[in-house]
């Protein structure tokens, strides 16, 4: 939207609104065409499946003239096996679109056949059969394989019918279905096109191309085998055919006796090959205008550029510069005597008395800073000297009673050296906790965030006090519910700010002779956000005065304590993304710290149970 309020960006609009027009008349051509060339296609692709139906009702037109001529033979109606296996199998061999010619008696047993039978066959159960026999009339059945060709076939039978009007025989033709894939690929198809022919159980008897892998399948659910059941007759459809390919077909029946058997056609031309002359006019029409549009807009754009862009865009730049914090900015149009001028020569009054204040203000910080930076050397200075002058007092005071232990000749006892190390060793000991908890204090580690579970870092934590905690008759309980949702924090560092926890809370109860910690971690709304970690004691409390020192370094109450225990905690709980740690403390009765961290997600759940 901003872009939009520019000068350059209104003119350049003024140019596009006005070829709009342009470009709809454009459009609305391109559909009137792709409206035309559709009918076209469809029209087309109904042509081709007239023809191809002629053709393939001229084959089962010339195997019912055969069925019904050999009906007529006195050989046939007698069942003369004798006679009319000889003629059957000449006349196979001069058709060669046929997988078979045979002659059956009315109770469906073969009698004759030119392909000779491996055993007794009988055609009773064969549905086309018994529609001859019923109808008196002949008969095609939809796709079958022989049961002496064993070929892939479509059958016509007809039935020898006497004056008195009973069936003394049935001629049952087998029709090669791959004649009827020819009979696809002669058709004269445009590219990418298929011709599909189905019979009324919606068993695929041809297709091209690839007819041989299509024929016998059953594809009566398939939306093109749907459109053909339920037309039954000429028409159009558009849709994917069997291969997913977008296409406009023409549909068509192949045989007009109903009694006989139905049989579909189908011819499809794919869209693409139907629209590309009209996806082509709009191509050529858009790339037409756009050129046009690209022309008026330049022209537009050089008017607009000496009249006032650049005017303009030297005081926008300076206006950029200067908000990006370069006070040197200036407009370089002084000499402008224009209104843009005018008010050019205002911004760079404006950036000049801006860059002398923040001169003035960047002396006066850097001297503010430098003082507060000494100031906080001097206290951390005080607070290191003051927190190993114990040790070192300690130090001091056991080698002065060494010396005065010591006699001329005469080493000191043992239980003197043995007090005196053992003070030696505390007093090293503190200073070296001083020290570690500075350089953890002033140089952290990197933290490296993953999904954690609270709950089983107090376990563990629970883990790691328990022999110290039953040493000064402490108990410690964890109380976290079955399901908590993960959090994403450092595990070292987490581990480290509830361990220095629990261990703050233990020792605050050694003078009590014992008490209870209570580990605790729950949900705040039970919808998964925020999670709280408590560490609660039963100790004596911290007073209000010391309550609000106790993130402050160097600040304890402990006769040995270092005073940056509870600063590293604080410390490492901020660098955890979104977590807070809070205390709240009764004299008395106890404390409390808690920390807040967000979950992950409510969909991202873990069962928080002992291991």
């Amino acid at each position: 939207m901003k872009r939009l309020a520019s000068l350059r960006s209104r003119l350049l609009i003024l140019v596009l609104v006005a070829v709009l027009p342009a470009f709809a008349l454009t459009l609305y051509t391109h559909l009137e065409h792709r409206r035309a060339a559709v009918a076209v296609a469809h029209e087309e692709a109904l042509r081709i499946a007239r023809i191809a139906a002629s053709e393939q009702n001229g084959v089962f037109q010339g195997a019912r003239q055969l069925a019904f001529t050999l009906a007529q033979l006195p050989a046939v109606r007698a069942l003369d096996a004798t006679a009319c296996r000889p003629l059957l199998a000449e006349l196979l061999s001069r058709t060669p679109g046929y997988v078979n010619i045979s002659v059956a008696a009315p109770t469906g047993d073969v009698v004759c056949s030119a392909v000779p039978p491996a055993g007794p066959i009988s055609l009773r159960d064969r549905e086309y059969f018994q529609r001859a026999l019923t109808t008196r009339d002949i008969a095609m059945s939809g796709y079958l394989i022989g049961r002496i060709s064993r070929k892939a076939a479509i059958a016509i039978a007809h039935p020898a019918v006497d004056a008195r009007g009973t069936v003394s025989a049935v001629v049952v033709i087998g029709l090669d279905l791959r004649s009827l894939n020819h009979l696809a690929a002669d058709a004269q198809l445009p590219h990418g096109s298929t011709l599909l022919v189905i019979d009324q159980a919606g068993v695929i008897l041809a297709r091209h191309p690839q007819g041989d892998e299509w024929v016998g399948k059953q594809v009566a659910d398939a939306p093109l085998a749907q459109a053909m059941l339920t037309r039954r007759g000429e028409g159009t459809a558009a849709g994917v055919g069997l291969d997913g390919v977008p296409r406009l077909y023409g549909l068509t029946r192949l045989s007009a006796t109903p009694d006989a058997g139905e049989v579909y056609l189908a011819v499809g031309i794919p869209r693409s090959v139907a629209l590309t002359g009209s996806n082509t006019a709009l191509v050529r029409n858009l790339v037409l205008l756009g050129l046009v549009v690209v022309g008026a807009l330049a022209g537009a754009r050089v008017v607009a550029e000496r009249l006032v862009l650049r005017r303009t865009e030297a005081l926008i730049a300076a206006t950029k510069r200067l908000a990006a914090g370069d006070l040197g900015a200036r407009t370089g149009l002084a000499g402008d005597d224009s209104e843009l001028g005018h008010l050019a020569r205002s911004f760079d009054a404006m950036a000049e008395a801006m860059e002398q204040r923040a001169a003035e203000r960047a002396q006066a910080t850097a001297e503010l800073v430098r003082s507060e930076r000494m100031a906080a050397l001097g206290r951390l200075a005080a607070g290191v000297a003051h927190e190993l002058r114990n040790p070192l007092s300690v130090i001091a005071g056991r080698i002065e009673i060494l010396k005065l232990q010591m006699v001329p000749g005469q080493a000191p006892t043992f239980d003197v050296l043995a007090r005196s190390l053992a003070q030696f060793e505390d007093a090293a000991e503190r200073m070296r906790r001083i020290m570690e908890g500075l350089s953890t204090y002033s140089k952290p580690a990197k933290p490296d965030p993953t999904p954690l579970d609270l709950g089983e870092l107090l376990r563990a934590t629970s883990e790691v006090l328990a022999y110290e905690a039953r040493k000064y008759q402490v108990s410690i309980s964890v109380q976290v519910p079955p399901m908590l949702p993960q959090v994403v924090g450092d595990r070292s560092a987490l581990m480290q700010v509830f361990v220095n926890l629990a261990t703050n809370a233990v020792q605050a109860m050694v003078d009590t002779g014992g008490g209870q910690v209570t580990l605790k971690a729950y949900e705040t709304d039970g919808s998964g956000t925020p999670i709280v970690a408590e560490v609660t004691d039963t100790g004596p409390g911290i007073a209000p005065d010391a309550l609000a020192q106790i993130w402050t370094p160097f600040y304890t109450t402990k006769a040995e304590g270092t005073g940056i225990g509870l600063s590293i905690v604080r410390s490492l709980v901020e660098q955890q993304p979104g977590a807070a740690i809070t205390v709240e403390s009764r004299q008395g009765a106890g404390t409390t710290f808690r920390l807040t961290m967000p979950a992950i997600g409510a969909d991202v759940l873990t069962r928080s149970s002992a291991s």
